[in-house]
């Protein structure tokens, strides 16, 4: 009789917190957004003097949610992993953090374009002066190169194996690693070479041609794939930021315009 009671026991805890945990991971607030991003990635997201988050995705974020009619909510998770880990398991709603559309990424997740266009190389940055006898990619055998961990450039850096990558977090540590000598070279997106090539002119910046597969269309938007209702929402939405000219404006802002 015991065992029974036992038996029975088990069951129907097994069924409430079932239910619970059905419950709890079917909840979405629709009065929010929550936008994933991390700082210290100028111009895209950074922290201002007055710790307030600033820069074009900052920018983008806010108009996106007023466009959809939700609260923003904007959660600085550090790290690129940390973000599509946070995506996955479903505690922010989307990644807004300048990150290139990709053929691979697009394998794995929807990316709603809103900026840039498309690329068929990334520049390699060198401090000062790009080292004698290093005219493409090839000669760069036994360089070390600063490369974000799961970031597009680091796919490409993958296939030149002689090259030794040195692994950032923040994308304005390759800054301080080249000045000081630590690494040869930078491996970064487009718009952040810009940045740092106004700021410190003495930075040379190889270009490097990509594979086909390689290639990339702009800056996406990042959402799950099967949340349908979402990315109709945000195609919408950004849709119309860029009619209106909106996010145009941004991109003048920020100095980011193709």
């Amino acid at each position: 009789m015991k065992y029974w009671i036992i038996i029975s026991c088990i069951a129907f805890i097994t069924v409430v917190s079932g239910s619970f945990f059905l419950k709890e991971s079917s909840l979405r607030d629709d009065d929010q957004l929550i936008v994933g991003t991390a700082a210290g990635y100028a111009p895209f997201v950074s922290i201002n003097p007055q710790g307030d988050y600033e820069g074009f995705d900052v920018d983008i974020a806010q108009v996106l949610a007023k466009q959809m009619g939700k609260k923003l909510i904007i959660k600085d998770l550090g790290s690129m992993t940390s973000l599509f880990t946070a995506l996955d398991q479903g505690s922010i709603d989307v990644i807004i953090w300048g990150l290139s559309i990709t053929k691979e990424r697009l394998q794995k997740v929807v990316m709603v374009h809103y900026q840039g266009k498309a690329s068929t190389d990334y520049p390699l940055m060198f401090w000062k002066q790009i080292p004698d006898g290093v005219r493409t990619i090839f000669d760069m055998k036994g360089k070390v190169v600063c490369v974000e961990p799961s970031s597009s450039q680091e796919v490409v850096l993958r296939k030149y194996n002689f090259i030794n990558p040195l692994f950032i977090e923040k994308v304005d540590d390759a800054l301080l690693n080249m000045q000081y000598g630590k690494v040869d070279a930078a491996f970064v997106e487009p718009a952040i070479a810009k940045k740092f090539k106004n700021k410190f002119p003495e930075i040379q910046v190889l270009e490097v041609p990509l594979d086909h597969e390689d290639q990339v269309q702009g800056v996406g938007i990042v959402i799950k794939l099967n949340d349908e209702l979402l990315i109709d929402q945000v195609q919408e939405a950004i849709a119309t930021l860029k009619s209106t000219g909106i996010i145009e404006q941004f991109e003048q802002k920020w100095d980011i315009a193709s």
